[in-house]
């Protein structure tokens, strides 16, 4: 391997719920698809990830929507988590390749961003994204959501090499 590479896409899979044309399903179908789908392509099983870069709009319906379909996939051991739309702002169809580039540099330098300006963790979920900048140099596996109109859902994995 060359000493530049950051990582390897490891798994990736786009799914599309269409429950609605601007909101997400409440049941998280099309975010658990996605997720789902990029573990199997990469081989990755749930307990190996130790990030997720979350869709994070901080919208209630994504973000219920994106919990639900995580406490349904991690409920035995969740990953730290944080959405990096506080450094960026929503950049709508760019956010997925800016998110990717954080999630590159997390796999590289081990980095943990925080969820910006969080404040309030929902009560249902048994879980809140991280809030303090940390470094983690065995971080060996980073799940990247991005979520879109229409019901689309992508979830890329990106993992040592």
């Amino acid at each position: 391997m060359l000493s530049n590479t950051y990582c390897l896409l490891s798994g990736y899979h786009n799914s599309n719920d269409a429950y609605h044309q601007t909101a997400s399903s409440p049941e998280g179908i099309g975010s658990y698809m996605a997720m789902q789908g990029a573990l199997k392509k990469s081989g990755v099983e749930p307990h190996d990830i130790g990030y997720i870069n979350l869709h994070g709009t901080g919208t209630q319906n994504n973000d219920r929507s994106e919990a639900t379909a995580i406490k349904r996939l991690f409920e035995a051991a969740y990953p730290l988590m944080s959405s990096t739309k506080a450094f960026t702002g929503h950049t709508l169809g760019g956010c997925g390749g800016i998110e990717a580039v954080f999630s590159a540099l997390s796999i590289k330098s081990g980095f943990i961003y925080p969820n910006l300006r969080f404040k309030t963790q929902m009560e249902e979920f048994p879980f809140s994204p991280e809030i303090n900048f940390s470094v983690n140099p065995t971080l060996k596996n980073v799940l990247s959501n991005s979520f879109g109109f229409g019901g689309n859902c992508t979830s890329l994995i990106f993992s040592a090499v």
